[in-house]
């Protein structure tokens, strides 16, 4: 399952801004931060990295987000490389 930690940047516009953060919190895989200014941080708890990939996209094209910087990424799923013994 991945996590990443995202960074979103939101409109100078308030109530653009505070209707994309709504709208992103009703999101069941989203835990946002403490918003500082116009950025927004959020934590994304996807399946898998297609899901993942997707929450991504739907962030990117969502009224009131200006901008998603990825800050961290991280993976509990089984490697698919097997390791040395």
């Amino acid at each position: 399952m991945p996590v990443n930690g995202l960074l979103l940047t939101l409109s100078n516009n308030a109530e653009l801004a505070d209707t994309a953060r709504s709208t992103i919190a009703r999101r069941q895989e989203v835990s946002l931060g403490e918003a500082s200014g116009h950025w927004q941080p959020l934590a994304v708890d996807t399946p898998d990295v297609g899901a993942s990939h997707d929450f991504h996209e739907w962030l990117e094209a969502l009224p009131g987000v200006e901008q998603v910087d990825v800050i961290y990424v991280g993976f509990d799923e089984p490697s698919p490389i097997p390791t040395a013994p």
